[in-house]
């Protein structure tokens, strides 16, 4: 009986590349597959008439001169080929109109007298293509029908083996001359379904090569989502893997396809063990491992397996676990599949490994291949949930992970990843012995890790991640264990919390105790340079959760040398452990383990010396190893510190502790409080990432100090407070900017230091400080002559010639503008000290401007002190010549108002009353926040004398709620102070009121307005209580006008308030105000209180007395015009108390002497001189119109005050006509 040999792969190629000469050097049955392709390239005439053509032909001919096949192809080749084209068209169009249920009728067969193997055996080569293309359109028609199973074609002519050659002959030369009826992709798919169908699929592509992508992709995308379990899956995977092994060149390109469309995992495990044995992997997978160890066997199977349950693709994993888990459901002694023959290999590869292990010692060239290995069952493990098997496996991989690596960097993470796997696998250990070897290789490697950390040149070992196991099982946190584990191998582990009771065992039991373990962190050396590009798990890691566990005050290892040191060792892009190791360690100072805690022992706090040690070094470059220390004089401007204190502000020692409840672990290597400093040589990694570490936690420890108060006054227990003079010297603004300029570095320590900012200094963290960009110096001014000195006399020198001189100030102010940053603070003295010298008149604008700037690039370096020594400098001289106490932070945070008590010349100088708004603004919100940390500081606890009068027995609460509003009363009086101040500043002097000074003027107003207008937005409150305080007439169309949020006014709804008060000249700014927020906001709201406002004044016209009604009626009659002029649908009531208003008039005229004669022309008089003063004044001018008093001292003949009143009423009432229904059209 015949047998259909298989394509070779070197015949493939041969008859792919039309290598001729390779075809010669063939065998017979060899090239026996390929022979229809063969004869018809002999038969066809060639388009190619070149020399080579025709010796190429000759080979051919040569070739096919001895095999006697070649005569039946020649005869299928000969038949009318396109008649034949005419009845498969018609046998297709039957098909598609009887489908494949009825199998008798057909076009190209008829009248089949025998059956259809005997037909195609006797038939003449024109039948047998008939009767072939019948059977396959045939099939082709059935398989499009919907069907549940597998439908398989019984067929003589295909079940029959002695057919193959010829059925693959006839087929392969209808499908080259028919190509447009055939396609060879619906063909494959058709032959699928019929018995021999993978081997004449192989035929058909060996003999049309140009298809086989086409016929490889098209079965590829037909197949099911796991082809293993079905016979149909099968088959396509056999077939497939055919083509392939004919193909090896295209193996990887189509199981590439098989993973981009989920399609087949059985076929491209196939494919990549085929890869493997064959050496025609990926680059570099046919090199053999350890010499030999894979008998030749290379390829990427490890890493092919290993990136499909790693991928990120979700859908890929899951396709691919699911294969595992398909595969793990049928026995393993079943017929062969795809994931046995993995496992085999895999186990064979571990065979292989430990075939060079000597005395449990792995080789050098093995480590790596090792590791992968391991955490490629690690993955099938947890990811496709494998089982392995007792005999097969499980004892392999044990002996495997207990095998001692060489000291390198791969050895450790072979380490690494076995130990994982002992977490991740517990099935490991499920035996007693297995369980002996784990525990005596633990200790192995707790005994070498000192050893493997120095020879491996590694910053992280494995001993890191053994302390932290330790560490975890004591505390029970087995969840945070399998987090670790998942971390380590890259891949979500899933272990039940009961199956590691035997690991944990061995690490509480024979391995590590508690104690062992809290005593061996101390020892284990810092890391040095710590960053977030340092792989593994470090000793910061097991120091970070002993920290949080307690671990180390329950057994009292003192813990503070370890963490000051890993600050100073830190570098950047920060760990992100360092911020969280800061927070637990802040919370073991201060917060008791137990709720209870009396007497539980806490750690102890990193002392001044040893941060200003860090802090004195430099802090703009760190390229340069030592620049001065920038340390203010303490005399000179003392800082306020987190720590509240006193209205005295007395510095309490720095070792003042209290033991009555909890205890302090010394620190071993204390230093004396008498130590200075720059005594201490702290080698320090990265300044910058250490000082900004030491900044966070300071401000942590403060911040957790105030918000436990309570708590540490119950237990009668004080902490220690870090000193007013080391925030002082702390550059925090400076600090802040370089985070946040490189929140890339400071990832995890950027937003917790903002929010700690914000909380204790909020002056710090203002929103124009964000945005603010220092600009660039003057090109220009940068290259003029000549070269100034830049030093301290120097500056003092220009800025006191600044009137004369203002060229030459302005070159140097432009120098310092180009200054380095620490360099410019080093003039900040002088610059600050001579600033009133710019208030001489004459000096340049231009020359404000710059030094504002200045001013601004200062600000960012250490500005509280900045801030001090500014108002220090603007303060006025004492004329009595007395010495007066130079002002200090702490008495400005007292009183923000010594802001405004500078020399009064800056209330005309706008750039300098800016910085004096910025500084009021600070001041105060740095009050508000040193009010509240004292509230939070001295906490009530009782109440043994009452604040509050007529109450005996006041609870802690009710005082709190007190001392609340007392802060409160406070802040708010210094807020409306400074405002009122500032309102004042904005009235107009005689010399203003034309030319530069009302330009200068409108300039101020400005500025004032807009200072209003963010802090009424900041405090709507605040807005209440300056009307209630009232200020003068003549600012409140300034004010409403300038200060967008007198809005609020409206509708917060406060002006009928002080409509209600008792006091007549309140009620008159109420109106007047109305009258301007009308014009103003012409709203709903602002009608109603126009309308309430007119009803109180109708209302005080009856119930006030003579001189009151008077006064009411002259201060009213403008407000009532402006009212009017907004709301016209109020001139009824506008008119209805004008009329009252002139019947008062009247009534009091009668009741007086007679009026003089010639009124009416006084009147006209007085009218002119009201419209002169009109026409001159100015557009930006605010002044009132003249007063009734300055007419009457102009006028020889005078008239009783009720004629004037009564002619202003009558004026009143023109202007209310004229500016509301005339204006408006409405008659």
């Amino acid at each position: 009986m015949p047998f259909a040999a298989p394509v070779s792969p070197r015949v493939f190629k041969a008859i792919e590349k039309s290598d001729i000469h390779t075809l010669a050097c063939c065998r017979e049955d060899e090239i026996r597959p390929i022979l229809p392709c063969l004869v018809r390239m002999s038969l066809i005439a060639p388009l190619d008439h070149s020399e080579e053509c025709i010796a190429g032909r000759k080979v051919i001919l040569r070739i096919l001169s001895g095999i006697e096949v070649v005569n039946s192809l020649v005869a299928l080749l000969s038949i009318d080929f396109p008649a034949l084209e005419v009845d498969v068209k018609k046998e297709q169009q039957l098909r598609q109109k009887l489908g494949g249920g009825n199998q008798n009728e057909s076009v190209l067969v008829q009248n089949l007298a025998n059956g259809l193997a005997l037909e195609f055996e006797c038939s003449d080569p024109t039948r047998r293509l008939r009767l072939l293309l019948s059977e396959i359109l045939l099939v082709m028609a059935q398989i499009r029908e919907p069907r549940q199973d597998f439908y398989h074609k019984s067929s003589e002519l295909f079940d029959n083996p002695c057919y193959l050659e010829e059925v693959s002959d006839v087929l392969c030369i209808a499908l080259a001359e028919l190509p447009a009826l055939l396609p060879p992709a619906e063909v494959a798919e058709a032959l699928l379904h019929v018995t021999n169908g993978p081997t004449l699929i192989a035929r058909m592509v060996a003999n049309q090569p140009d298809c086989f992508r086409e016929v490889v992709t098209g079965l590829v995308m037909t197949g099911d989502k796991q082809d293993e379990d079905s016979p149909g899956g099968l088959l396509r995977l056999q077939a497939v893997r055919k083509l392939c092994q004919m193909n090896p060149s295209q193996a990887l390109n189509v199981r590439a396809l098989c993973v981009e469309q989920c399609r087949m995992p059985g076929l491209a495990v196939y494919l990549t063990l085929d890869a493997g044995k064959s050496g025609s992997g990926v680059a570099g997978s046919n090199v053999s491992v350890g010499s030999g160890v894979y008998k030749g066997e290379g390829g990427d199977v490890v890493s092919y397996v290993t990136g499909l349950l790693l991928s990120h693709n979700h859908q890929q994993r899951t396709w691919f676990a699911q294969f595992v888990k398909s595969g793990q459901r049928r026995k393993y002694e079943q017929q062969a599949s795809a994931l046995v023959a993995l496992r085999t290999d895999l186990s064979e590869r571990l065979r292989n490994l430990l075939l060079f292990n000597s005395n449990d010692t792995l080789p050098d060239s093995q480590v790596i291949h090792a590791t992968a290995l391991l955490r490629l069952y690690c993955a099938l493990k947890s990811l496709a949930n494998l089982k392995f098997s007792e005999d097969k496996e499980i004892g392999l991989l044990l002996q495997l992970v207990t095998c001692h690596p060489p000291p390198s960097a791969a050895g450790v993470r072979f380490v690494s990843t076995g130990l994982c796997m002992l977490i991740a696998c517990p099935s490991l250990i499920s035996s007693q012995e297995n369980e002996r070897k784990a525990s005596e290789w633990i200790k192995w490697l707790v005994k070498e890790e000192a050893y493997f950390a120095g020879a491996s040149g590694v910053s992280s070992s494995f001993g890191a991640m053994l302390l932290l196991m330790a560490i975890h099982f004591h505390v029970q946190q087995l969840s945070a264990i399998i987090e670790l584990v998942s971390a380590a191998l890259g891949m979500k582990v899933i272990t039940r919390a009961n199956n590691l009771s035997r690991i944990k065992y061995i690490f509480t039991h024979d391995v590590f105790t508690e104690q062992v373990v809290t005593a061996h962190a101390v020892k284990v050396p810092v890391t040095s340079g710590l960053n977030a590009n340092i792989p593994g798990f470090l000793p910061v890691h097991c120091v970070y959760h002993q920290l949080k566990s307690r671990m180390f005050t329950k057994h009292k290892v003192p813990i503070k040398d370890w963490i000051y040191n890993q600050i100073c060792a830190s570098s950047t892009p920060l760990h992100p452990v360092m911020p969280q190791l800061i927070e637990v360690y802040v919370n073991s100072i201060i917060l008791p383990a137990s709720k209870g805690g009396l007497s539980d022992t806490f750690n102890e706090p990193i002392s001044e010396e040893e941060i200003m040690a860090v802090f004195s070094q430099s802090i703009f470059t760190e390229k340069t190893t030592e620049i001065s220390s920038i340390v203010a004089s303490r005399s000179a401007a003392p800082f306020r510190s987190l720590s509240t204190r006193k209205s005295v502000l007395l510095e309490r020692p720095l070792s003042t502790f209290s033991h009555s409840s909890g205890h302090i672990m010394p620190s071993p290597s204390i230093i004396s409080s008498h130590s200075s400093s720059s005594d201490m040589n702290v080698p320090v990694a990265s300044v910058m990432t250490s000082q900004l570490l030491l900044l966070y936690y300071l401000l942590l420890y403060e911040d957790m100090r105030l918000n436990n108060t309570h708590q540490l006054l119950a237990n009668s227990r004080r902490v220690h407070s870090y000193s007013p003079h080391l925030f002082a010297q702390l550059p925090i603004r400076y600090l802040l900017s370089h985070a946040q300029r490189e929140q890339r570095l400071y990832a995890g320590l950027f937003s917790p230091l903002v929010k700690l900012l914000v909380s204790h200094y909020p002056q710090l963290c203002l929103v124009e400080d964000w945005l603010y960009q220092s600009p660039s110096a003057n090109s220009s001014l940068g290259i003029l002559p000549p070269k100034v000195p830049l030093d301290p006399h120097s500056v003092t020198k220009a800025m006191e010639d600044a009137a004369d001189k203002p060229g030459r100030l302005l070159v140097l102010l432009d120098c310092l503008m180009r200054m380095p940053p620490h360099q410019l603070w080093q003039l900040a003295a002088p610059i600050t000290s001579s600033i009133k010298c710019l208030l001489q008149p004459g000096v340049p604008r231009k020359v404000l401007d710059t030094y504002r700037q200045i001013w601004m690039r200062l600000n960012s370096l250490f500005p509280r002190r900045l801030w001090a020594m500014t108002v220090e400098g603007l303060l006025p001289e004492d004329t009595q010549g007395r010495s007066r106490k130079i002002l200090t932070e702490d008495d400005i945070i007292l009183d923000p108002l010594y802001v405004l008590r500078c020399d009064d010349r800056v209330f005309r100088c706008a750039p300098l009353l800016q910085l004096v708004n910025y500084m009021l603004q600070v001041y105060l919100l740095s009050s508000r926040t040193f009010l509240s940390q004292q509230m939070q500081n001295t906490p009530v606890v009782s109440a043994p004398h009452s604040l509050i009068a007529g109450s005996s027995n006041t609870s802690p609460q009710a005082l709190e709620e007190e001392r609340e509003k007392l802060r409160g009363a406070l802040v708010l009086t210094q807020e409306s102070a400074a405002v009122q101040i500032l309102l004042e500043a904005c009235l107009m002097k005689d010399y203003e009121k034309a030319g530069a000074g009302a330009l200068i003027l409108q300039e101020i107003r400005s500025i004032v307005c807009s200072y209003i207008h963010q802090a009424f937005l900041k405090d709507t409150t605040l807005a209440k209580l300056v009307h209630f305080q009232g200020y003068p007439g003549e600012l409140i169309g300034l004010v409403v006008r300038g200060v967008p949020s007198m809005h609020i006014a409206i509708g917060l709804n406060w002006i009928p308030e002080l409509l209600q008060l008792p006091d007549l000249d309140k009620q008159l700014f109420a109106v007047e105000l109305t009258s301007h927020l009308a014009l103003q906001n012409a709203m709903p709201s602002t009608l109603s209180i126009s309308r309430l406002a007119i009803n109180t004044l109708a209302t005080l016209l009856s119930v006030l007395g003579e001189e009151e009604r008077l006064l009411i009626m002259e201060a009213s009659l403008p407000s009532l015009v402006g009212i009017g002029k907004a709301f016209p649908a109020l001139i009824d009531d506008l008119v209805h108390l004008l009329v009252m208003y002139g019947q008062v008039a009247t009534a009091q005229s009668a009741l007086s002497a007679a009026p003089a004669p010639k009124s009416i022309a006084f009147l006209d008089s007085l009218d002119q001189e009201i419209k002169d003063a009109e026409e001159y004044k100015m557009d930006y001018e605010e002044c009132p119109p003249p007063s009734p008093k300055t007419v009457y001292k102009k006028l020889v003949r005078k008239v009783p005050r009720e004629d004037s009143l009564f002619a202003r009423i009558i004026e009143a009432f023109k202007k209310l006509i004229m500016e509301s229904t005339m204006t408006h059209n409405l008659y």
